[in-house]
């Protein structure tokens, strides 16, 4: 009969609707008091106050149900409460805890505890026995009001009626179908089963019954559009009926082997390795990789053409100890023939057919938790043969439920912490980069969200860093010219390029650059002082008119560099700084930086950015041309030479750059599957070189490397983003949340210098709702307009120097609209906030016969000039009309 379910235990639930029905139903009485709250008058209350009166927003259902319910009789809210106990009983997606829990807050917004002696609420009775979705959850308010709808109609029927329709399953369908429905709804079949069980299947969704029909009774989905409501559940049952006598069983549509029959799912498929046969070389490489969360798809043999891409496989060991199944995963293509895996048959000419398959778990059965063969060949029931002498074998049903609850009991792979035993494993265990764009409104934080949350993560302390890396980050934002000078100094004043090139200082600001191996540094020291010489020198033969200042270098006799000139006064500040690097951190504040912030705007480019053409001095005063890198280029090389830290780029208003133009072929490189990886010689070990136009050098974006970005929608829609960009970046909205609007006190309000409050967080929903309607949601304002505001005057400034002018840029200068979003038309002169005055062209144009028009003038009042109440109205007038 309908009542059996291979998964739940359903006779406490049941007998709990039982109990609803004779209890709510018949008498009106309650489900958890002795009150009488089931009857027609609470209905209607309801309907008023709930199905009549909607509120929309992102807050909790009961949160928006207290904002509905807040004038309801305590007796209608516990009504609701009960209603969404029979609302929510049938589905098993929803815990009992859950279901509990939501019932008990709705019941005691009406002020009341709630009862401690209620009955079915005990895990049996809440633990559901069908699955609606997450489409139920979501609609559920839609399902509420069908079931108020069809309450209220079931209650104004005669009683001996409403007897007669709980005694007959299908006439009480029959009279459900005549209820209005907003749409499709999962209660209509809910609400049979639990009045009905032994007529009606606990299948809550319409589609799954004429797939049941059409599998089992041949029937077309022609024939089955035709079919009411109530004919296909009579259908089904007829059916359900046959089925139990030709089998001798109870029958679960949603169990084996009858689901495969409606349902077909993707077949599953075993595998073999031998590893006898094939060495598989990247072995303990790819459980690592897999482990660590990435996939890994190879090619392999297979006998079967049957194999369809989405269908799943397990991969079994066999040939030597230890034999079990060790991997799995899905099938990533269709069977195709390739050269024969074994090198000299290929030579030969010879194929074999291959499949790729995608492995998401690999195990080491010497190290990790595995089904053993002797655990596959007891626990087997179905003669599945579990040993094949090829790959690609289908596992059959019995034996698919079997390995997937033993594979669900397996203990995670862990990724060891131990050294990497190679550059490969060592790549590996480098956590795979992220990509991320936060969006929004303006004034939604998002700068602030990178500089307070992010960057932290990318810093350390100064005193605990390395030396070298310490160095790195107090010359990063120096010049060549000065870590020379500096580097020179520290050298007493006195030496060759040859002791400048392997200075501390010198080398810290190459690795700053990135170009520590660099064959150019030698040109860049001999630029740096040749440009930086002074005008008297008689040793350095650089033209006079392209030194530039400070001239505070000279070269004597002997090949020796000298500080002279204009050092006293030039590299004061030098000094300073050269004493600091000496002393080392100072402070236990100081950080180390391993993050970079550049803003896109209209004119920066691919040489800014990448690589670019630059002149550069030579040794004997004349002027080269050399490839000079840009900042993302220097900072990736930085980063790849220190794997053991994470590293961040930060792009500041990414939308605003001509992203194709910056980002050139790199657009392929910052994907996390192209990221790179060398070992100590320099040699690729993972992801992806290209060969730089520029440059002509091989370069890779290193796979430590994290890229944040922000863009302001009200700029740029999403939506225009660069296609090949969306597809690289994970994107994070931000939207502006007006709850962290502190005002004054902590609660959004500040005073209004009258001796009242002007509520902040109010103000800025209004203005966002009418924005919305008039323009779109990405042309708001975030909350972090109003976070500093603490008083009226602050208040005004801001409404007069930056939302007025926010605004005047979203409508293109269109004051009528502008006025609207702040209330201001039909409002009094004094409680405006920006005033319209007529242009008269008589008085503009006296003895002009030309009829002109009168047109509006528009002028924004001075901060001084603006009321508590010209603001309070923006706000209050949208409660008004609420």
């Amino acid at each position: 009969m309908s009542r059996f379910s291979h998964r739940h235990e359903t006779t406490h639930l049941l007998a709990a609707a039982q109990r609803w029905k004779e209890t709510c139903l018949l008498h009106d009485g309650s489900l958890f008091s002795d009150k009488t709250l089931w009857n027609l008058d609470n209905l209607e209350e309801l309907d008023r106050r709930f199905t009549q009166n909607p509120v929309e927003g992102g807050d909790s259902f009961v949160h928006k149900l207290s904002l509905q319910l807040a004038d309801t009789t305590p007796e209608a809210i516990q009504l609701m409460a009960e209603l969404n106990w029979i609302l929510l009983l049938f589905s098993s997606n929803i815990k009992p805890d859950t279901k509990r829990r939501m019932i008990k807050e709705i019941w005691e917004l009406s002020g009341e505890q709630f009862p401690e002696q209620a009955t079915g609420l005990d895990d049996a009775s809440l633990g559901g026995v069908g699955s609606t979705g997450t489409g139920f959850n979501t609609h559920r308010w839609r399902e509420l009001v069908f079931l108020i709808d069809l309450l209220r109609a079931f209650k104004t029927l005669p009683v001996d009626q409403q007897q007669l329709q709980l005694k007959d399953p299908w006439a009480f369908a029959g009279w459900m179908a005549t209820v209005r429905r907003d749409g499709i709804r999962q209660l209509p079949h809910i609400l049979n089963y639990l009045l009905f069980p032994d007529s009606f299947e606990y299948i809550s969704v319409s589609l799954d019954k004429e797939k049941i029909l059409e599998a089992f009774e041949g029937l077309s989905k022609y024939r089955l559009r035709q079919l009411s409501e109530t004919e296909v559940d009579q259908a089904l049952l007829t059916l359900r009926q046959r089925l139990e006598q030709e089998h001798g069983t109870e029958v679960d549509f949603y169990d084996s082997p009858w689901l495969e029959q409606w349902r077909p799912t993707p077949g599953t498929w075993l595998m073999a390795w031998n590893p006898k046969h094939w060495p598989w070389k990247s072995y303990q490489d790819d459980r690592l990789k897999i482990a660590s969360g990435e996939n890994v798809t190879l090619p392999w043999r297979t006998a079967s053409t049957q194999l369809r891409e989405g269908d799943t496989f397990y991969l079994v060991r066999v040939g030597q100890e230890p034999r079990g199944l060790i991997a799995r995963g899905n099938i990533a293509s269709a069977p195709y023939e390739d050269d024969h895996y074994d090198a000299e048959r290929a030579a030969n000419g010879e194929t074999a057919r291959f499949v790729d398959i995608t492995l998401t778990d690999l195990r080491d059965p010497g190290a990790d938790d595995y089904i053993s063969m002797t655990d596959l060949q007891a626990s087997t029931t179905d003669d599945q043969n579990w040993a094949p002498q090829g790959s690609g074998i289908e596992i059959k049903s019995l034996s698919t439920k079997l390995i997937g609850k033993l594979w669900e009991k397996l203990k995670p792979v862990k990724v060891t912490t131990a050294k990497a035993e190679s550059p490969k494993q060592q790549a590996i265990q480098i956590a795979r980069p992220v990509n991320t764009i936060f969006y929004g409104p303006p004034g939604t934080g998002k700068t602030y969200h990178l500089q307070k949350h992010l960057m932290p993560r990318y810093e350390s302390e100064a005193k605990k860093a390395p030396t070298g890396e310490w160095l790195e980050e107090q010359l990063t934002n120096t010049a060549w010219w000065e870590a020379i000078a500096l580097a020179l100094a520290d050298l007493g004043g006195k030496a060759t390029v040859n002791d400048l090139l392997i200075h501390p200082y010198f080398k810290a600001k190459a690795r700053v650059q990135g170009r520590p191996n660099s064959p150019n540094l030698r040109a860049t020291c001999w630029g740096a002082l040749q440009i930086h010489t002074v005008l008297e020198s008689t040793t350095v033969k650089y033209a006079e008119e392209k030194r530039q200042p400070p001239l505070i270098f000279d070269k004597q006799p002997g090949g020796h560099w000298v500080l002279t000139g204009d050092w006293e006064e030039a590299g004061e500040g030098l000094r300073e700084k050269l004493a600091q690097l000496r002393q080392g951190p100072a402070s236990d504040d100081a950080r180390i930086k391993r993050h970079l912030t550049v803003t896109f705007h209209q004119s920066y480019s691919y040489e800014d950015f990448v690589e670019g053409i630059r002149p550069q001095t030579t040794e004997d005063g004349g002027i080269s041309y050399e490839v000079r890198d840009g900042l993302f280029k220097a900072f990736c090389q930085r980063a790849s030479q220190d794997p053991h830290q994470r590293y961040a780029l930060f792009i500041d208003e990414i939308n605003r750059g001509n992203i194709s133009r910056i980002f050139g072929e790199l657009i392929t490189l910052i994907e996390a599957d192209k990221r790179a990886w060398w070992d100590e010689e320099g040699q690729l070990v993972e992801g992806v070189e290209l060969v730089l136009p520029y440059s002509s050098q091989r370069f890779g974006v290193p796979k430590n490397l994290d890229i944040y970005a922000t863009m302001n929608t009200a700029d740029r829609s999403i939506a225009l983003m660069d296609a090949a960009l969306r597809r690289r970046f994970h994107f994070q909205e931000l939207m502006p949340e007006p709850k962290r609007i502190p005002g004054s006190q902590g609660d959004g309000y500040i005073p209004d210098g009258e001796g009242g409050l002007l509520n902040l967080r109010a103000l800025l929903e209004a203005i966002n709702l009418r924005l919305r309607y008039l323009l779109h949601r990405d042309q708001t304002f975030g909350h972090a307009y109003f976070t500093e505001v603490k008083d009226l005057e602050a208040l005004r400034r801001v409404m007069v120097y930056d939302i007025i002018p926010m605004l005047a840029e979203y409508f293109y200068d269109d004051w009528r609209q502008i006025r609207r979003v702040l209330a201001d038309e039909g409002a009094d002169v004094e409680q405006q906030l920006i005033i319209a005055d007529t242009l008269d062209p008589a008085r503009l144009f006296p003895g002009n016969d030309d009829l002109l028009p009168e047109r509006p003038d528009y002028r924004v009042k001075s901060p001084d000039e603006i009321s508590a109440d010209a603001i309070r109205k923006i706000y209050e007038s949208l409660e008004g009309e609420a």
